[in-house]
């Protein structure tokens, strides 16, 4: 099984911060953990000789951009590597972010009304924060942003340093991840991460967009590290032909999922070490995959 690195493995970057803390991951690499909320998101500071990109700004519930200022005095390019509401958050705060060409999910985080937070993420249990907090779940929402469009493809320069943009559908339509080619880096979002990826949010017809996005993955990148959005931060790359297998062994009906009655929905989970797969009991029936 692959190697994870978890954030209890790492060195904590001293900050003034109640909310984030930051880790050193790789030369010239921050992760900015949010610990405090139970997605557990990951927003990555990279930087170059000459700039620094922010991939994600977060949930919102704190400031991240003093936090990156804090850590580097270079200038910042905002990307986003998709558009649900835990990594966009604090996108208001910078003059512009960058998405992927897809007008209907540019539109939508052009006028704030991006995925809404539901009630899970909403209630008292969803927070494990000791202070008194300054913000109120009931009312917290994303917030307007500017957006520039970037094709898959596109290369964000930082003097030294060269990140390619891939799309990467699956988890979303949207979704794009980062390779950091020279450096064997690849910032995964919300693609890949050690734990349950859903495989359905977009509707059952992603399910078979989602595992060819990871078998072109694992072809091109398993000898990269993974720097993953959620939980813990390094994965081994190999992690990315373990998880294009279990998609196979999914859908062949090789491996047999359960159903978990506290989740909301009708979910079928298909457990496989440090990750999983969730499929809805409808995608599981049209492809095929079994369950109890």
């Amino acid at each position: 099984m692959s190697k994870l690195t978890k954030f209890s493995d790492l060195k904590k970057i001293p900050c003034e911060s109640s909310w984030f803390e930051p880790y050193k991951v790789a030369e010239g690499v921050t992760a900015i953990y949010e610990p405090h909320h139970f997605q557990e998101v990951i927003s990555y500071l990279i930087e170059g000789e000459e700039k620094a990109l922010l991939l994600d700004s977060g949930m919102g519930l704190g400031n991240i951009k003093a936090v990156v200022e804090f850590l580097t005095d270079k200038p910042i390019i905002l990307v986003n590597s998709h558009s649900h509401f835990d990594h966009v958050g604090d996108n208001w705060r910078f003059p512009e972010t960058h998405l992927i060409n897809l007008p209907e999910y540019v539109k939508r985080l052009e006028s704030g009304d991006v995925f809404q937070a539901d009630a899970e993420n909403r209630v008292p249990e969803a927070l494990w924060y000791d202070g008194e907090p300054w913000f109120d779940l009931k009312t917290w929402h994303t917030k307007p942003c500017k957006v520039v469009p970037i094709e898959d493809g596109h290369v964000f320069d930082l003097g030294g340093r060269k990140l390619h943009v891939i799309s990467t559908p699956g988890h979303t339509k949207d979704c794009i991840m980062l390779a950091d080619v020279e450096n064997k880096l690849l910032f995964t979002g919300d693609t890949i991460y050690p734990a349950p990826m859903y495989a359905y949010i977009e509707g059952p017809e992603m399910v078979p967009i989602y595992m060819s996005t990871v078998l072109k993955l694992a072809e091109r990148f398993s000898d990269c590290t993974l720097l993953c959005s959620h939980n813990n931060p390094i994965w081994e790359g190999s992690a990315l032909t373990e998880i294009a297998d279990a998609f196979g062994k999914v859908l062949s009906g090789e491996v047999v999922g359960e159903h978990d009655p506290k989740t909301e929905g009708d979910n079928i989970f298909y457990r496989f070490g440090d990750f999983g797969i969730v499929l809805t009991r409808q995608a599981a029936q049209l492809y095929g995959a079994a369950y109890e």
